[in-house]
């Protein structure tokens, strides 16, 4: 009788441990042979597991998925893995968000080689960032002189060097203005910063190809600061810096994002409805420039690489799928300068229900991208609370049932 009772408890123990295994299967990184995006970019789920759990290896993409706290769902931060296939959360950056943001991911910025990932935050006691290892999961804190405030904005094209938005306040991304501050340019081998000398007044930054120069976006005017010698130039541009991939691959232009105004409460700079894109001479001369393009650009409407000297990729909203909540389809696509018809490398679909924000590309991958058709996501192991309440609810129905068939057999 004794060895008969403890059947049940075993049997609930080994269906738990059973569900923790299956539930944990999978995520270890393939080989790629060519960088690579999904026609279509597959939807929200909460079975994705965590890059601490399962690091994906190289990446193509970062964004956000989903907007706003409701019943089961939160904001993620999604990784795209280089092979176009596999989908993983940047767990760090969500946990390291407070409640500025409300439940959006912290501030985070993909390297140009997809590898890492830099996260910071809208309000810390220590100003620091921390950078995500993609290839292993592991984590590195760099602090920095100065700032309450940090928000990565800029990484070089050979990723050793790093440019924040840091601020001596808490910042917070729904005060409906632009966020202000100095440029901490970083070098993430040795921990050296260095604030560049400017106004406080500065929104984002781009590196040149090279790396010895930054351009650094001050609301109207591109300061561009030579990082040896810290001699400056100023351009006047007619919108905002188009990102940490605005600088083309020959030095020679810089993506602007041109806007048209939103109103503003008194004294809040607000940063405008982006309209397409428009370039200048990075020199400060008056070099031959594309004429600015049109297009029906979705968030900030940034230039998120760059596939040739003469052609950027982009995230366009799909004509006709506009609603009262936004755009319902949106495309990253190749966009040429000589105007001619954008070319949809992948498509974004259902965004009323988990909205795509944020999106950022492994620059350096943009020339070579190609698009595959996945037979199967890879979403990796289920997150652990996911497998913890399975494993338990699991385990207690067949205690319960092993419980239930063992007195049946007695009284027979």
């Amino acid at each position: 009788m004794r060895q008969a009772a403890v059947v049940p408890p075993v049997v609930g123990l080994a269906v738990a441990a059973l569900v923790v295994v299956l539930t944990g299967q999978g995520g270890s990184p393939t080989t790629v042979t060519a960088p690579a995006v999904p026609a279509e970019m597959a939807g929200y789920s909460h079975l994705t597991g965590s890059v601490s759990s399962s690091p994906p290896g190289s990446v193509v993409a970062l964004w956000q998925h989903g907007y706003g706290v409701e019943f089961l769902d939160f904001p993620q931060a999604v990784v795209l893995g280089a092979g176009g296939d596999t989908y993983r959360r940047v767990d760090v950056a969500e946990g390291r968000a407070g409640g500025e943001t409300q439940g959006d991911p912290a501030p985070m910025l993909l390297s140009p080689d997809g590898s890492r990932v830099a996260v910071g935050d809208h309000d810390m006691d220590r100003s620091d960032v921390v950078v995500v290892d993609l290839s292993t999961g592991d984590t590195t804190r760099h602090p920095l002189p100065t700032g309450r405030s940090v928000v990565p904005v800029a990484w070089s094209a050979d990723g050793r060097t790093l440019a924040s938005l840091v601020s001596d306040e808490a910042t917070n991304p729904y005060s409906g203005g632009r966020i202000t501050g100095d440029i901490a340019v970083l070098d993430p081998t040795d921990g050296a910063t260095d604030v560049l000398d400017l106004d406080r007044s500065s929104t984002g930054a781009a590196f040149s190809p090279d790396g010895s120069e930054v351009a650094v976006d001050q609301s109207g005017v591109v300061t561009v600061v030579d990082l040896q010698d810290g001699a400056e130039r100023s351009l006047e541009v007619d919108g905002v810096l188009a990102g940490p991939a605005a600088w083309s691959p020959d030095g020679r232009l810089l993506a602007v994002t041109t806007t048209k105004p939103v109103q503003a409460p008194p004294g809040v700079e607000a940063p405008g409805i982006p309209t397409g894109l428009a370039f200048v001479d990075a020199t400060g001369g008056a070099g031959d420039v594309p004429d600015p393009l049109p297009l029906d650009l979705t968030g900030p409407g940034r230039v998120l690489g760059w596939s040739g000297q003469d052609e950027v990729l982009t995230v366009l909203a799909v004509e006709g799928t506009d609603t009262c909540c936004g755009y319902d389809q949106q495309t990253l696509s190749v966009v040429p300068l000589d105007g001619t018809e954008p070319r949809t490398l992948m498509r974004m679909s259902d965004l009323t229900s988990f909205g795509v924000g944020r999106f950022q590309l492994a620059a350096s991958v943009a020339a070579s991208l190609e698009v595959v058709t996945p037979d199967d996501v890879d979403r990796g192991p289920w997150p652990w609370p996911l497998r913890g309440v399975l494993a338990v609810a699991a385990g207690l129905l067949a205690w319960v049932l092993a419980r239930a068939v063992l007195r049946r057999t007695r009284r027979s």
